[in-house]
């Protein structure tokens, strides 16, 4: 089963409200849809695989992958790599092959990839910045309609409005779900340190990149004088990233993403070394529009160290690139056990979406 071609389309699909504009630190007018790489891998048996990673070929990839195995995806990582692809578009790439090799086995990329530990995946429901009032509306209604009981909100661009949004959220939501706030690495850890113990006293467990991970001894501090569960996305990338954190017990989640790594295969060995060090992992959100948020469900049910609830956005698109979507169901995604990625891409939709 070799490689005849691989294409690449640009897409961007809307959020609708309450997820819409979603609004980042220091990002003005907010992120208006989901953006992501949708790859296309055409193969000598007839069979296509699809992927969803981010940026643009810098390199043409038939260059690197025309007529190389599908299955070979270790070799395929290196070549890509050193023709100098970015670990972005990558990770659609790798994630195509995951599908057609599924597809060409008849089994669920799961069960490739080890195995069904779960068949259901837990998600954390992503939000921008709003004013407390409507953050705290909105974070009813992700737990209303869609059943959330994990909950993300940026944060990172003043400390006072952070603990605004914190204290009307836990407000309205009480104990019936968990916030997670997400500084993106915005503070000194001059300036984290008393707004983190302000937010404990609220009832906050879980924070996010509250400083730099340059930072270490400060967020060990974190976990242990203030008892606060310190989640790490920013900086992790391929395994060989998350040694110091793990070494030095700066974290109690690890945070890796397809694009950071490079591929499924990638983020699964990160998730290996974090498991000998007894610190789980969950799925960071970079926007996904159907055919990742498939593929994260795939790696959370194949890898037993991934056991928390995955950042998502996929509940506030208007549509994806599916012929049938995912649904949410009391905040979860049931694991789509069919070939390959168990899911269909539309192409229609992926021409209809198409974006510069």
């Amino acid at each position: 089963m070799k490689i005849q071609q691989i294409t690449g389309t640009q897409v961007m699909i809307p959020y609708a409200p309450p997820v819409g504009p979603y609004i980042g630190r220091g990002r003005g007018g907010g992120t208006l849809g989901g953006h992501a790489l949708i790859v296309k891998v055409e193969t000598d048996s007839g069979l296509t695989g699809w992927g969803e990673g981010t940026g643009r070929f810098e390199t043409d990839p038939n260059t690197v992958l025309a007529g190389h195995h599908a299955a070979d995806m270790e070799n395929a990582l290196a070549l890509m790599e050193q023709a100098g692809l970015g670990r972005g578009p990558m990770s659609g790439i790798e994630m195509a092959l995951w599908d057609v090799v599924g597809k060409h086995a008849g089994l669920p990329v799961c069960q490739l990839m080890g195995g069904v530990v779960r068949e259901e995946v837990d998600f954390c429901a992503c939000m921008g910045l709003k004013a407390p009032s409507e953050s705290a509306a909105t974070a009813q209604e992700y737990i209303d309609r869609w059943g959330f009981r994990f909950l993300k909100t940026k944060a990172g661009d003043d400390v006072n409005q952070d603990l605004a949004i914190a204290e009307a959220i836990q407000g309205a939501i009480g104990d019936t779900a968990f916030l997670r706030p997400d500084a993106n690495s915005g503070y000194s850890p001059e300036e984290a340190e008393p707004m983190l113990r302000k937010l404990k006293d609220l009832g906050i467990r879980y924070y996010e990149d509250p400083c730099s991970t340059e930072h270490l001894e400060a967020l060990v501090r974190f976990r242990r004088e203030i008892g606060m569960c310190i989640l790490v996305n920013m900086g992790v990338g391929t395994s060989d990233s998350v040694r110091s954190l793990l070494v030095n017990e700066a974290a109690d989640m690890l945070m890796p993403d397809t694009p950071a790594a490079g591929g499924l295969l990638r983020v699964k060995k990160v998730a290996a070394v974090a498991e000998a060090y007894d610190v789980p992992c969950l799925m960071h959100c970079s926007h996904d529009l159907g055919l990742k948020t498939a593929a994260i469900t795939h790696i959370a049910a194949s890898t037993p160290n991934f056991s928390g609830p995955n950042d998502t956005c996929y509940h506030g698109l208007t549509d994806d690139v599916l012929t049938e979507p995912l649904k949410f169901e009391n905040g979860k995604i049931r694991v789509p056990m069919g070939p390959g990625l168990g899911v269909e891409v539309d192409e229609a939709k992926v021409e209809r979406y198409r974006s510069a």
